[in-house]
């Protein structure tokens, strides 16, 4: 069957450089929506992930190290579509991704598509201070992913707990250590629930950070 647009006239058509929407494409070579989508899925045409059904040729301009570049506010992305753009940047990140980080990147809402991407168990999420984080389905690099990741949160919180321990009254860290020392096989968590269950308030953190502080010999995990 004699095609309707040649290559060279779709490269002729894309050598000004600027993404062509599938209206201007059905226009130009005198074509229908069907023909023009089948057109651009031969010439391996990019298409837009951000903005609904703009293309450009590859080697149009030069990728970014991730595989993505932009043109008049259009992104694109060298392995195709949103979804796979997603999965890309999650799986090549240090220790995952939130949605902030990866709309920053895509620019366009994708709450819709990581739920799906996760659902079918291309992504996987895990919630850290109120926000979901984003991992690779590979459980090996998901699994160095996460680690990395809590690592950080720990960090930073243990950094908020030591900071928070000079405020705690002296009375209140007195409990903890007092219980700390009467119960040596207890877990911070169990102090903690300990005093909680005599009206003290208390959080697992807290006592963590003051038997660090205190640097007792047995940190009980």
């Amino acid at each position: 069957m004699k095609r309707l647009c040649t290559d060279q006239g779709i490269k002729n058509f894309f050598k000004d450089g600027r993404p062509h929407s599938i209206e201007e494409i059905e226009e130009n070579f005198k074509i229908n929506r069907l023909v023009a989508y089948n057109e651009m899925k031969r010439s391996k045409a990019l298409i837009a992930i951000n903005k609904t059904s703009y293309y450009v040729l590859p080697g149009t301009k030069k990728i970014d190290r991730n595989g993505f570049f932009k043109i008049e506010g259009k992104v694109f992305f060298s392995g195709g579509t949103l979804s796979k753009a997603l999965v890309s940047l999650v799986s090549k990140s240090h220790s995952g991704m939130n949605l902030k980080e990866l709309e920053k990147i895509v620019c366009t809402r994708i709450e819709i598509q990581l739920l799906n991407l996760t659902r079918k168990g291309k992504l996987y999420r895990q919630k850290f201070d109120g926000k979901y984080y984003y991992f690779s389905s590979d459980k090996e690099i998901g699994k160095r992913q996460l680690e990395l990741r809590e690592r950080e949160f720990r960090k930073v919180d243990d950094s908020l707990i030591l900071k928070q321990i000079d405020e705690i009254p002296l009375e209140l860290v007195i409990k903890i250590l007092v219980t700390f020392i009467q119960n040596p096989d207890f877990s911070p968590k169990s102090i903690a629930l300990s005093l909680v269950r005599r009206g003290e308030n208390v959080r697992t953190r807290m006592v963590e950070g003051v038997v660090a502080k205190y640097d007792l010999c047995k940190k009980n995990s």
